[in-house]
Parts: C-alpha cells; sequence; structure tokens
C-alpha cells in the first residue's frame, strides 16, 4: 500500500509568500494580492489559487487541489485522492480506495474489499493485497471463506479447505471470522493442490505441497508429519 501525493502539492509554489516583521499591510496588482502582519502572517491569492503561512504552519489551495501543513503533520486533496499524516499515522484516500495507518495497525478500503490489520474482507481482497504467487498465511483472517473451499471434518471439527490453506472459524472483535490454520495432522482431503511434487522419505512415497507432506490413502490424502 503506497500513498501518492497528487498534484495538490503543485500549488504550493504557484504562489510566492514573503513575511515581514511590520505592521499589517496589504499590496495588491492585478494578478494578486499579499497581506503581511507583524507576527509572521501572510496570506496570498491570484487567479490560480490562494496561500496563508502562520507561525504554527500553512495552507494552500487551487483548481487543482488544497494543501495545509502544521505542526502535527501535513493534509492534502487533489483530483486524484486525498492524504493526511500526522503524529499518530497517516491516511489516504483515491478514485480506487482508501488506506490508514496508525500505532495500533492499519485498515484499507478498494473496490474488491476492506483490509484491518491481517483481517480481510474475502479471499479476493487478500489476493489484490498480496499479488500473484502469493500463498495465504497462518493467522490471516477471512469475514468468509474462499468461494471455493469445501467443508472437511476431523477430530471432531470442522475445516475449510481450498489451494492447500486450511481454515476453521474464530470470534474476532467480536465477530466471527474463518482464520488460516496450520494443516491439522491426519486430515484427509479429496484432491492435492496443482503444485505439489512427488517425494520419497525412508524409501515411502509422499506428495509435497510446500512445506505439507501427504500420503495417499483409499480415500484421498492424508496429512503426514515427517
Amino acid at each position: 500500500m503506497r500513498m501518492k501525493m497528487t498534484s495538490a502539492w503543485v500549488l504550493l509554489l504557484v504562489t510566492t509568500v514573503w513575511v515581514f516583521p511590520l505592521d499589517a499591510q496589504v499590496r495588491g496588482t492585478r494578478r494578486r494580492a499579499v497581506v503581511e502582519g507583524e507576527e509572521g502572517k501572510a496570506a496570498a491569492a491570484g487567479p490560480r489559487g490562494a496561500a496563508v503561512k502562520t507561525e504554527e504552519g500553512y495552507a494552500a489551495a487551487s483548481r487543482r487541489g488544497a494543501a495545509v501543513k502544521g505542526d502535527e503533520g501535513y493534509a492534502a486533496v487533489g483530483r486524484h485522492g486525498a492524504v493526511v499524516k500526522g503524529e499518530d499515522g497517516y491516511a489516504s484516500a483515491g478514485p480506487r480506495g482508501a488506506v490508514v495507518a496508525g500505532e495500533e495497525g492499519y485498515a484499507a478500503v478498494g473496490r474488491r474489499g476492506v483490509v484491518v490489520g491481517n483481517q480481510y474482507e474475502s479471499y479476493e481482497a487478500w489476493r489484490v493485497v498480496a499479488g500473484v504467487g502469493t500463498a495465504i498465511a497462518v493467522g490471516t483472517m477471512l469475514a468468509r471463506p474462499p468461494k471455493a473451499a469445501v467443508t472437511v471434518s476431523h477430530g471432531g471439527a470442522t475445516y475449510w479447505y481450498e489451494g492447500g490453506a486450511y481454515y476453521t472459524r474464530v470470534v474476532s472483535n467480536g465477530s466471527m471470522v474463518y482464520q488460516v490454520v496450520a494443516p491439522p495432522p491426519g486430515i484427509v482431503i479429496a484432491t492435492l493442490p496443482s503444485s505439489c511434487s512427488s517425494v520419497r522419505v525412508g524409501g515411502v512415497a509422499y506428495s509435497q505441497c510446500g512445506p505439507t507432506y501427504y500420503q495417499r490413502v483409499s480415500n484421498g490424502y492424508r496429512v503426514v508429519v515427517l
């Protein structure tokens, strides 16, 4: 997740501001006006925007956006989105979504779903963030299991399996979610992921799927610990 500073910052270069330790003055031309005060305050306005500067920071606006900067951070907004940064973190928003980060974690929302910490609205939302070729990590939580997941019962518990990943239902922040867990030893699945390879250990044939080993049994493939 990257935060982009849009063309709003360009407006800071559009209008030049002077500060003099003088009594308040007003100067004007056909193209802009400038106000100056003894406390270091200045304001300027022209056909392309306006800007103001004080001892605590500055702000500017134009037809393409606006920006403000102070002791505690900054914020900007433009045609392509908005961004704000403070002492506790940052946030940004654009036409495709928004992201916020702070001391306690992060959250994001986009066209494909929602992300809060390591919790995602859906498998598709996680995939957008993780990218192609990334395996979903143990501990990741989804608001609902993948659409193609199948239920598998083992040891009195129910799991959801899809693409080499196992999910179980847990309660997180008062909501029921599906969390990725390590493959339960002894659980049997009907088919293996496509990325598995055949190996032999101690003269016994196994299928290795990432860090997980399976042994062929009469009703499918059983997770074994070697």
